[in-house]
């Protein structure tokens, strides 16, 4: 179990490091599209269609990458607090516990 602690906890630093990337390019990516739609929009036909198509996709993938890292996150925050934690300070609430139910 401290093993399975130990790797979610890992996995759970590698996210939280990703997560500002993952942020900054979909902050990227919705500006460049919201760009491109703004330009369109004002009579100015600066992308093709199937960059327009490109620049949509993108946003979409972006904001799902940065979901997915956050709902990752979260699971991992439960099945962390699940784990039972070994050590003196686990024994000693565990043993508290058993005292009060008494």
């Amino acid at each position: 179990m401290v093993d399975e602690r130990s790797e979610l906890a890992q996995r759970r630093a590698q996210l939280t490091d990703l997560l500002p990337k993952l942020s900054e390019q979909q902050a990227d990516t919705y500006r460049r599209h919201s760009d491109a739609l703004a330009r369109g929009r004002a009579g100015v036909k600066h992308e093709a269609a199937n960059e327009m198509t490109r620049l949509g996709e993108a946003e979409t993938s972006a904001a799902k990458a940065v979901r997915d890292a956050q709902r990752e996150l979260r699971d991992i925050d439960v099945e962390i607090a699940r784990l039972p934690r070994s050590g003196l300070s686990a024994r000693l609430q565990r043993g508290f516990r058993g005292a009060r139910k008494r």
